[in-house]
């Protein structure tokens, strides 16, 4: 967690006015988010943050707070095992890391509404209208799974929100 003092303060303050650790977040997914942002805890190698429930929030955590390039996917880059608390998949290319978390552990799914069929990831999906002639203009919703935190972005004030046991770090 972040060592800044004013964060450590805030974060003993909620933790004692709800009783519990708070969920402790990206302050950059607040620009992102109008209203709602979907959560679910990181468990990668004992972080204790929530991340955002899509590809770009999951791949600049995985960045800023693991120090993983996820933007390498070369044949040179180096493979990686998955550090998710009980994951035991092969090595994969660093690049990979939040496709692999967001299907695999976070459990976030397309699901085709023509005619049912989940997928794993938003690609699959477009593959599948496009070789489906029955879902050819098929659209689509995204269930999270299991533990999701929905959390209201505009309660947010200066970082952090007592009623939503909420702290955002820089």
């Amino acid at each position: 967690m972040n060592t800044d003092p004013r964060s450590l303060f805030v974060h003993a303050l909620l933790h004692e006015h709800n009783g519990g650790n708070p969920i402790v977040i990206d302050q950059d997914i607040l620009s992102d988010y109008d209203n709602k942002v979907r959560l679910k805890p990181c468990q990668w190698n004992g972080c204790t943050m929530h991340i955002a429930l899509e590809h770009k929030h999951v791949a600049k955590h995985f960045q800023q707070r693991h120090g993983i390039n996820t933007s390498a996917t070369s044949e040179e880059a180096q493979k990686m095992s998955c550090l998710w608390l009980g994951c035991s998949d092969a090595q994969m290319k660093p690049g990979n890391i939040a496709r692999h978390v967001l299907s695999a552990h976070l459990e976030v799914k397309w699901n085709c509404l023509t005619c049912g069929k989940p997928y794993t990831r938003e690609d699959a999906f477009r593959r599948h209208t496009q070789e489906k002639m029955t879902c050819q203009y098929a659209k689509y919703f995204v269930s999270y799974g299991n533990g999701v935190i929905k959390i209201d972005t505009g309660c947010i004030a200066g970082g952090w929100s007592a009623g939503q046991n909420v702290l955002c770090i820089p």
